[in-house]
């Protein structure tokens, strides 16, 4: 298992727990105020955060400094009237969130089901790991390809010094050196330092490992390792 398999596999164990550990508690029971800011809160957010990205719109003509504070242009109707009501949104959202939450509790305690609120947890944390699983194998959400990987650790290490976006040096100049570690990597196999010594040599007819020193090799070398895909092509 790769070093980026183990970290996949962390990482959604980890989300699955915090999901079930959320679901188990009962935000409807909480006290008053922590079930006011558990609707007020984000609603405010989405107010100010939607107010912030309007700056970036063309607004009102500007009528000098009087109509600006500290950089900051007064909203127009329209944005006012848009970013109020995404934080109304957001705020009917969590009212009905926790109307849901106690109609569900209440539900499963009336059917006799013992500790509903860990059945809860438990249906949170697997709603939210079908879902991650769901997206991962989603066509449009694919992950940058194995080629274009590989083809931004070559260009940051750039071995050559061509440089490659200035000067009018094309950004993917070492696109064919790119391809052909990548179709290595698809076949599950992670490359030693003498493969890409002896692909170097093809191409620039001089071994990678001098050009890199042994530091840099082996920290491309396990970088590299990280890229080899869960299902190689046969």
């Amino acid at each position: 298992m790769t070093q980026s398999q183990r970290s996949r596999i962390v990482s959604l164990a980890v989300g699955t727990a915090a999901a079930s550990g959320l679901g188990m508690i009962p935000v409807h029971r909480l006290p008053r105020p922590v079930r006011v800011g558990y609707v007020a809160l984000p609603a405010v957010l989405t107010t100010g955060v939607s107010l912030l990205a309007a700056q970036g719109r063309p607004g009102a003509p500007d009528d000098g400094d009087a109509s600006r504070l500290r950089g900051l242009r007064t909203p127009t109707l329209s944005e006012a009237a848009l970013s109020l009501g995404l934080g109304g949104l957001m705020a009917g959202a969590g009212a009905a969130g926790l109307r849901l939450d106690g109609a569900v509790e209440g539900f499963l305690r009336r059917r006799g089901v013992p500790a509903p609120r860990v059945w809860i947890g438990l249906a949170t944390g697997a709603v939210t790991l079908a879902s991650v699983l769901l997206d991962d194998q989603d066509p449009e959400h694919e992950g940058t390809s194995t080629q274009e990987q590989v083809l931004a650790l070559l260009t940051r290490e750039d071995p050559a010094g061509l440089a490659p976006g200035t000067d009018g040096m094309p950004e993917d100049e070492y696109e064919p050196e790119a391809q052909a570690i990548a179709e290595l990597l698809d076949t599950g196999v992670a490359p030693t330092a003498a493969q890409l010594d002896e692909l170097w040599e093809h191409w620039f007819s001089e071994p990678l490992s001098p050009l890199l020193g042994a530091r840099r090799m082996d920290s491309l070398l396990e970088e590299l390792a990280a890229l080899v895909p869960e299902h190689p092509v046969v």
